[in-house]
């Protein structure tokens, strides 16, 4: 039976830009059956999710400030948290925002069985992070699940036309969602770093996810799912588009000399399922 999800988005903490993102995410866990954006009514940052919100499927749950600078959209998307959890018609609770104030209810909805899968920005402490059973880094995957497209590059001199009989090469730009976005300059994935005194969310270089896999495996054939599974649950916020690559078995091809693969035919005979193992020297 295939599960039933619920999208709880931190408004106030969350950017609109990441919408389409988390819906895809929320997608490939089962059937989104609830999908709330939470956030306080007067907020210029809930505000900005106004156009976002019917485009995607999303129910805005906003609150009214009591008191000035005091917002209670915390509260309710964590009373929500909790009713959901008493009706028992939910499989997998997805907890968007990077305010670790959250922690407590991630934990809280993993006591009941729930599967919580977070999501924010890399700022995100790492209290929430180890809280969750993953956790997505929005800002770093938007950067890197962004699809090539060709632009016509423009002429060198504005007044005069290109030479439609030359074969000019093509300028790549980045876009996510419909939005054209500029690459911004690469700089190195860090293991760890400190915002203020606080622990953010630690980003593994490949180096050590390829030890982290060699530790996994042996000599026996092991399937490629439950690696990604335990990496996921091991390192909060690893997921391989950071690095580039499409998905798990893109990763591994990479680094065919220190992995194999094989593909075996699943139960029903139509599906395969992928198995990786150490190489092995004769």
């Amino acid at each position: 039976m295939e599960k039933q999800v619920a999208i709880l988005i931190d408004g106030d903490n969350i950017a609109p830009k990441y919408a389409e993102y988390i819906k895809q995410e929320a997608m490939r866990l089962g059937r989104i059956k609830i999908c709330r954006l939470y956030g306080s009514i007067d907020s210029s940052s809930v505000k900005s999710w106004y156009k976002v919100m019917p485009l995607q499927g999303i129910t805005p749950v906003l609150q009214m400030s009591y008191a000035n600078g005091k917002s209670i959209a915390d509260q309710a998307l964590t009373i929500d948290a909790m009713d959901i959890l008493y009706t028992g018609d939910v499989d997998v609770i997805c907890l968007v925002s990077s305010d670790s104030d959250f922690t407590k209810l991630a934990y809280r909805m993993k006591e009941a069985g729930k599967t919580v899968i977070g999501m924010g920005e890399k700022k995100t402490n790492e209290s929430l992070a180890k809280a969750c059973d993953e956790f997505k880094l929005l800002d770093l995957i938007y950067k890197a699940v962004v699809t090539d497209v060709e632009v016509e590059p423009e002429p060198e001199n504005k007044g005069t036309a290109p030479d439609k009989k030359k074969k000019e090469s093509r300028k790549k730009k980045k876009i996510f969602g419909g939005e054209v976005v500029h690459p911004e300059p690469e700089r190195e994935i860090e293991e760890e770093e400190i915002i203020g005194d606080e622990p953010v969310i630690s980003i593994p270089t490949e180096d050590l996810i390829i030890e982290d896999i060699m530790d996994i495996l042996d000599d026996d054939w092991e399937l490629l799912a439950k690696v990604g599974a335990y990496i996921n649950k091991r390192r909060p916020g690893f997921d391989v588009r950071i690095y580039g690559y499409r998905n798990m078995s893109d990763f591994i091809k990479k680094h065919k000399n220190s992995f194999e693969m094989k593909k075996v035919k699943a139960e029903d005979n139509i599906h395969e399922n992928l198995y990786v193992r150490k190489v092995q020297n004769d």
